[in-house]
């Protein structure tokens, strides 16, 4: 995908809205996505997510316990993350980390994230993202293909664009 066809659908969410817990317009817009398997694949990693209001927070989101709280519920309604959101940004990392311990030190990160991210991604998002794949009619090349890319996502960083 070239940058300057990169098209993103950003997905804001504000402060207010993480403060009162109401997840109902994130998950009306991202729901919307998933109305038909054609609607479905012209969202395919094209969806970002930002939270608004945080800017002058020094604490990273998934710091944030209210912030937490949201992703939590949110994923209740709309656990298609890894099919949706773009690789090329960072609200799929947002994501993540508000499932991830917070507060670790350096040798903890090494050992303990890989061990949640992979039962995160084993008993919720892989399944999801399976679910979705199939409703649009993905073969297994395409999957596989997917799922590498999540993974160096989430092992390496947001991929570069094509024309980087």
């Amino acid at each position: 995908m070239d940058f300057d066809d990169f098209d993103p659908v950003i997905v804001t969410i504000s402060k207010d809205e993480v403060i009162a817990g109401d997840v109902s317009a994130a998950a009306s817009v991202l729901s919307r996505f998933t109305e038909t398997p054609d609607t479905a694949r012209s969202m395919f990693e094209r969806v970002d997510i930002a939270f608004h209001g945080y800017d002058k927070d020094s604490r990273e989101l998934f710091e944030i316990p209210e912030v937490r709280d949201f992703v939590f519920k949110l994923d209740e309604e709309f656990p298609f993350w890894l099919y949706f959101l773009s690789k090329q940004c960072l609200g799929l990392q947002a994501i993540a980390l508000c499932f991830l311990p917070p507060f670790l030190t350096e040798e903890a990160k090494k050992t303990v994230l890989p061990q949640h991210l992979d039962r995160l991604l084993n008993n919720r998002w892989w399944p999801a993202m399976n679910h979705i794949c199939e409703y649009v009619g993905f073969d297994d090349d395409d999957i596989e293909q997917l799922s590498q890319r999540v993974l160096t996502y989430f092992f390496n960083g947001p991929l570069p664009f094509a024309n980087e």
